[in-house]
């Protein structure tokens, strides 16, 4: 959507966030316009209903953009809660441990194109 493009969100975490937010957005709509609606028509004064409508949509703006918040701060802190559980399921493995890995693949790499028979490139 829009918005998530202006908050900075990719596809997949605009369409993430949307699926979460639709429901709970509908609810707090309906909520607020179907008591402002009826207070409108009941009680306000023809005359009276545009600027009653108005202050009602400033303050339903306001209340969306207060449960909308920051998306990006939001995407950030999951990423960050993620890592945490990564580092707490690696069961102790350590930078060191990787680099040792990094190394031994290196060497397997070049052990196996060593053993490999070396092709020749044909010219004209």
């Amino acid at each position: 959507t829009i918005t998530a493009f202006v908050q900075g969100l990719d596809k997949d975490a605009a369409i993430k966030r949307a699926q979460e937010t639709f429901i709970p957005l509908m609810q707090r709509n309906l909520l607020f316009w179907i008591p402002v609606q009826f207070v409108q028509f009941g009680y306000v004064d023809e005359n009276l209903q545009i600027p009653f409508l108005s202050v009602c949509g400033l303050a339903w703006t306001i209340i969306i953009s207060l449960f909308a918040g920051n998306a990006k701060k939001a995407v950030e802190e999951e990423t960050e809660e993620l890592v945490v559980e990564m580092n707490e399921a690696s069961n102790g493995i350590t930078a060191a441990d990787i680099k040792m890995l990094e190394k031994e693949i290196v060497k397997a790499a070049e052990q196996e194109s060593a053993t490999k028979p070396k092709t020749k490139m044909l010219t004209r």
